[in-house]
């Protein structure tokens, strides 16, 4: 979230607002590595408390309140299941707002907002996937599921790619500022846009992100119940799985391409919006 001043509780500018326009996709990532390590370390928490929350509901909820929150189940599950809770929070939807001098500044060149947005892509994909790999690979040796842990190392490294670009547009049509709960409390009025707004956009990405993903495993989901003797209730061939898969990637290759370019095109319609909105921290 924004810092506060100490003398006003007012949203400030984040440190380092002033760093500079990155000129290649390298420089984007650098600088969103730097501005994720510096205060007040908003993505890392949110990662980080989203993975918590989920272990411990994996791992502590009794078995009856286990099936009816999670619907994949059994050993390897689990990094899935992580790394869909993991993603769905608002730092895969929120994409100006905490960011808003240089995505300002990027609005009128394409080029140049599509490489930001994929940086911000590939912080969340380096800061959840390899963790959710590991998670795996270890299952999968534990488990002896050799083929199985490779479908699963290959969902959770590229079907996210997909997921995050079509998010993020959700933060190009619908941006807001992070800042101080008690802030927003002080300056609560007019409460729809304080809270009521704010209220729905943080909690969108919990609805939004799962079904995107869900979405782009269709053609594995698919091809599945195509194949299996049982429909979905059957263990699926492996060679029937990577086709589906294999599917399910390119789609999401699609996706994430096309995610950016239609947020591009978004925030070229609604610049003028946009500029107003960003320009102004305390708009909530």
């Amino acid at each position: 979230m924004l810092e506060s001043s100490p003398a006003t509780g007012r949203p400030q500018s984040p440190v380092g607002a002033a760093t500079p326009l990155p000129d290649t996709l390298i420089e984007a990532v650098q600088a969103e590595w730097q501005r994720t390590r510096r205060p007040p370390y908003d993505v890392l928490v949110t990662v980080t408390f989203n993975g918590a929350v989920m272990s411990s509901a994996w791992f502590l909820l009794p078995l009856r309140w286990h099936s009816a929150l999670f619907s994949l189940h059994g050993s390897l599950a689990y990094a899935l299941v992580l790394a869909a809770w993991m993603y769905a929070d608002v730092p895969a939807t929120n994409v100006l707002g905490p960011d808003r001098h240089r995505m300002m500044a990027a609005l009128d060149d394409p080029v140049l907002l599509r490489r930001l947005l994929l940086a911000k892509n590939i912080l969340l994909w380096s800061l959840i996937t390899p963790l959710c790999v590991v998670i795996a690979v270890v299952t999968g040796v534990l488990t002896h599921r050799g083929l199985a842990t490779f479908y699963s190392v290959v969902i959770i490294a590229v079907i996210p790619f997909g997921t995050l670009g079509i998010s993020a547009c959700i933060g190009i049509a619908f941006p807001y500022h992070p800042m101080p709960f008690r802030y927003r409390w002080e300056h609560r009025r007019p409460w729809l846009r304080m809270f009521g707004r704010w209220a729905v956009l943080v909690t969108v990405p919990y609805l939004v992100v799962p079904i995107i993903s869900v979405t782009l495993m269709t053609p594995t989901l698919v091809v599945w119940g195509i194949a299996a003797p049982y429909r979905l209730s059957a263990r699926m061939p492996a060679h029937h799985l990577g086709g589906g898969i294999a599917v399910a990637c390119l789609v999401a290759i699609v996706c994430s391409i096309g995610g950016r370019r239609l947020g591009v095109r978004l925030a070229r319609n609604r610049r003028a919006v946009l500029v107003r909105l960003l320009a102004d921290p305390t708009r909530g």
